[in-house]
């Protein structure tokens, strides 16, 4: 028996792009807000990775990772216009952000904190500060769940801690 003829291979092109492996449709509003700031907080740890702006950066998940198969696991879709709104206000209100974490942090005597911690505080500090129709404690509680996704120790309680605080702050 012959051999089917097989497809040539893609010379300098790499890999042929992958299908997403659920509809941008799929999910219900709730999961995909809260796969919305997951995502903001991948997007912000990879801006500050790669140094890239949050233009390109939100564009590159949207485009090759929401929705898409990653490591054997596919999530909800991002809401797409809850995470542009956290990547781009955040970027331009870097400072008021920034400022207003940095105070909060002082205050738990807390100075630096790693990347992707100081990135799930940004999202959720801009979102308290930006997005006043949204409940503070459905704000709160969904990163408190980004961060035990990432982390096992005091982190969670650091987060929680820090941001009820900050939305004392900007939300009185």
């Amino acid at each position: 028996m012959a051999e089917k003829p097989r497809k040539p291979a893609r010379k300098g092109l790499g890999a042929p792009p992958e299908r997403r492996a659920v509809k941008k449709t799929e999910g219900s509003a709730k999961a995909k807000k809260t796969a919305a700031r997951l995502a903001a907080v991948q997007v912000l740890y990879q801006m500050r990775l790669n140094n890239q702006d949050a233009k390109s950066a939100v564009r590159e998940y949207i485009s090759h990772r929401s929705g898409f198969n990653l490591d054997g696991d596919v999530l909800v879709p991002a809401d797409e216009e809850l995470l542009e709104s956290i990547i781009l206000g955040l970027a331009e209100r870097w400072s008021d952000v920034d400022d207003i974490v940095t105070a909060a942090l002082a205050i738990r005597k807390k100075g630096e904190v790693e990347t992707l911690l100081e990135s799930i505080l940004r999202a959720g500090a801009y979102e308290l500060l930006a997005h006043g129709s949204t409940d503070t404690g459905i704000i709160i509680n969904d990163y408190m769940n980004v961060t035990n996704g990432f982390y096992e120790g005091p982190e969670v309680k650091l987060v929680n801690a820090v941001l009820d605080k900050i939305a004392k702050t900007v939300r009185s």
